[in-house]
């Protein structure tokens, strides 16, 4: 797990293993509240369906949109309030099964009336803990009123969550912000779509790699009713030296699972000097006497 650096991990180290399912599917590309309603049957069904296939799961995440999907046109009447029912009932369900879930969701903004895509981190008893809005919209198909701000949020068993959205994994900025605000694992939902299958690779294990981090990035699969797009699929579960510990097929349906450790991410941090992206990057020049490792290093 630590194949990617060149230095051991001294000491005792105590940490919880956090069992992460993603479930990579297709949902219909809403235009109605009806079809919206279908696709929040079929997340209360993964949501039933990973709980009972992986007993013991922290943290279910499904991929962007996923009860909404991208229907090209006419799909205001599936665009959702922060209060909606539906989204109760999906926050409600992860209370009863006791497991934190990862949802993303198009959300109305009361601000100008255009919809902010919104990604939203649920704990064990159904709150709602943390939301984020996706800062990078896919120009120009994306209309979506923009965030502001990439942060992180407490999850289960030490996991320190930061949250990125589909393209905005396609920006270095955006994985970096995460991880200097403490992520050690990097959730990011796709509506990822054919031919980018490589791009789709290449970004995550960068992220993965360059910033130390877990990375959970779970994308959408096949072409379902009302979509003009065909997403690849491939689902995957990446560890901080870039190798990807389990990915889903192409084009298929599936669940895939993965116990990752996020208090051995906060034990390398601390430890490494050398091969520690995030130290480098607020000690530059540390090896130079002049500097003698000052944080203020990178500001000279």
């Amino acid at each position: 797990m630590n194949i990617g650096n060149l230095f051991a991990i001294n000491g005792k180290i105590e940490t919880e293993a956090l069992s992460v399912v993603c479930v990579q599917y297709a949902p219909i590309g809403a235009q109605t509240s009806a079809e919206v309603a279908e696709n929040a049957e079929t997340v209360l069904d993964y949501l039933d369906q990973s709980v009972s296939a992986f007993p013991g799961v922290d943290l279910i995440v499904f991929p962007e949109a996923c009860i909404q999907g991208f229907a090209p046109v006419n799909f205001e009447e599936a665009i959702l309030e922060a209060d909606s029912p539906i989204i109760k009932r999906i926050t409600e369900r992860c209370g009863t099964l006791s497991v934190w879930g990862f949802f993303n969701f198009l959300i109305w903004s009361n601000e100008h009336r255009c919809y902010k895509n919104t990604a939203y981190v649920v704990n064990d008893l159904g709150e709602t803990v943390y939301t984020y809005v996706k800062k990078y919209p896919w120009i120009p198909f994306e209309n979506s009123r923009p965030g502001t701000r990439i942060d992180v949020c407490d999850g289960p068993k030490g996991a320190k969550l930061g949250v990125i959205i589909c393209a905005d994994g396609d920006y270095s900025e955006a994985w970096r912000e995460a991880a200097v605000r403490g992520a050690n694992i990097i959730v990011r939902p796709a509506h990822y779509m054919d031919p980018f299958q490589n791009a789709w690779e290449i970004t995550n294990r960068a992220g993965a790699f360059f910033n130390q981090v877990y990375v959970v990035a779970v994308n959408t699969s096949g072409m379902a009713k009302n979509e003009n797009r065909s997403c690849f699929g491939r689902s995957m579960i990446l560890g901080p030296d870039g190798n990807i510990i389990t990915e889903g097929a192409a084009g298929s349906v599936c669940l895939i699972k993965a116990d990752l450790y996020p208090g051995i991410i906060d034990k390398m941090r601390e430890q490494a000097v050398h091969s520690n992206p995030l130290y480098s990057y607020d000690h530059r020049g540390a090896s130079c006497p002049e500097e003698s490792g000052r944080e203020d290093g990178m500001k000279k």
